[in-house]
C-alpha cells in the first residue's frame, strides 16, 4: 500500500509524530500530517496499466522556518519514491497558532 510507504519514509521526523489525515488531539508542535489527494488509474484496452498518486505532506510547527526546514527533511525522505511535479506552499493556522508548509507532489 502506498501509504505505507510514505509513513516509512516519514516516520522518523519530528520525533515519530507523523499522522495520515490530521493530528491526534493534543500532539505538541511540530508534527506532519499526511493524505492521499488522489490516485489516478491510466485505462489501456486490457484493463489498468498504471497509477498516479498525487500526495500532500503538511508540516506545522511554532515558527516558519521550523517547518520549512522539517519540509525539507520530508523532500529528502521522500526522494527514493521518485516525486515529480512538486508544489510548495506556506500558511498559517491562526486557529492553532501553528505554521504550516506544504509539500504536494505526485509518485507512480
Amino acid at each position: 500500500m502506498i501509504e505505507t510507504k510514505i509513513n516509512e519514509a516519514l516516520k522518523a521526523l519530528c520525533d515519530g509524530r507523523v499522522s495520515p489525515l490530521i493530528a491526534p488531539q493534543g500532539t505538541s508542535p511540530p508534527y506532519v500530517c499526511y493524505t492521499k489527494v488522489s490516485a489516478v488509474y491510466d485505462d489501456v484496452m486490457c484493463g489498468q496499466s498504471s497509477v498516479e498518486y498525487c500526495f500532500q505532506i503538511d508540516v506545522y510547527a511554532k515558527t516558519l522556518l521550523e517547518a520549512e526546514n522539517i519540509k525539507q527533511q520530508a523532500y529528502e525522505s521522500l526522494k527514493p519514491l521518485k516525486p515529480f511535479n512538486i508544489v510548495n506552499r506556506q500558511d498559517y493556522e491562526p486557529e492553532a497558532e501553528l505554521y504550516r508548509a506544504t509539500l504536494e507532489f505526485y509518485i507512480q
